[in-house]
């Protein structure tokens, strides 16, 4: 299985470890031993290579001088999330391959036990890469316009948890309903295996371009989620009681909203590349991390 997709040799890595980890360290070398002895340099980000105590680590400064071929994340599902933030900041694109030491570990490529294995198939380039799409998030208000992208998900939910807050959401710049509960949830095919699915909503294969709305404990007879085209543009404002909202992109980036303020969600053009190595697919994971039933391996 080779790479096709026009990545040249990986001989160049970016690091990010999930520093909280227990041991997180220690395999954190183990990795970087492996990677040295197939001829291929390992960097950190000052603030990881600080947090590990790895103070001869090569510390990324640049992406013009320093060129990177892929990200190797260590850590669950948040460290690959928090990796494609990174990478968003610095305009960096290329592969990401997860190696889970977290719990359910959906979007990595490979367990713990086999990272040697792992970085072996990297450098030898047998993999797949699976294009996964990206929202984007426009925040509008009386400050200057702010946009996020999210691999997963934008949640627009209350921060006084105890009350109702009603969201009027538009669709191309028609009013479409309004929801009352306590918030929504705008995925990707990627994300629809996480918040979106714990609150109701379906699960969609990683090749298909949409956007998933979800309500969250929607206090209203319709409450179903919503699977809108790639190229829909949704507005949301809220309307009515004066509420405080607080807009989070993908668990990593939390923003307080005004309540005069608007909310576009709309299909981004960036994407990001995961790494499926041999014997990966998205139906075998599906089905090895949710389905574990008996007889469903």
């Amino acid at each position: 299985m080779a790479n096709m997709y026009g990545y040249g040799e990986c001989k160049r890595v970016l690091i990010v470890p999930n520093v909280s980890k227990q041991g997180i360290g220690e395999f954190a070398k183990k990795v970087l031993s492996k990677f040295a002895s197939l001829g291929v340099k390992c960097y950190f980000l000052e603030e990881d290579a600080r947090a590990l105590s790895m103070e001869d680590a090569f510390r990324f400064q640049d992406k013009q001088e320093q060129p990177i071929d892929c990200v190797v994340v260590l850590g669950g599902d948040g460290t690959v999330l928090h990796a494609v933030s990174v990478m968003e900041k610095i305009d960096l694109d290329v592969p990401v391959m997860g190696i889970n030491i977290g719990k359910i570990g959906f979007l990595t490529s490979a367990e713990m036990h086999d990272a040697d294995t792992a970085c072996e198939m990297l450098y030898r380039e047998e993999f797949r890469l699976s294009e996964r799409s990206m929202l984007g998030c426009r925040l509008n208000s009386n400050n200057p316009t702010v946009e996020h992208k999210a691999l997963n998900e934008v949640v627009i939910g209350k921060i006084q948890r105890e009350r109702l807050i009603h969201l009027n959401t538009y669709i191309n710049g028609e009013f479409f309903m309004r929801y009352s509960g306590d918030g929504l949830i705008f995925a990707t095919s990627t994300g629809s295996t996480a918040y979106s699915l714990s609150s109701g909503g379906p699960i969609v294969t990683p090749g298909i371009k949409c956007v998933l709305m979800t309500p969250i404990c929607a206090h209203m007879l319709f409450s179903r989620p919503m699977v809108l085209n790639w190229s829909d543009v949704v507005t949301v404002r809220l309307e009515g009681e004066k509420e405080r909202l607080a807009v989070s992109v993908d668990g990593h980036t939390e923003e307080e909203i005004s309540p005069d303020s608007s909310v576009e969600i709309y299909g981004s053009e960036r994407v990001v590349h995961l790494v499926e190595l041999e014997g990966s697919t998205f139906y075998r994971t599906l089905r090895e991390k949710f389905l574990t039933y008996p007889g469903a391996r």
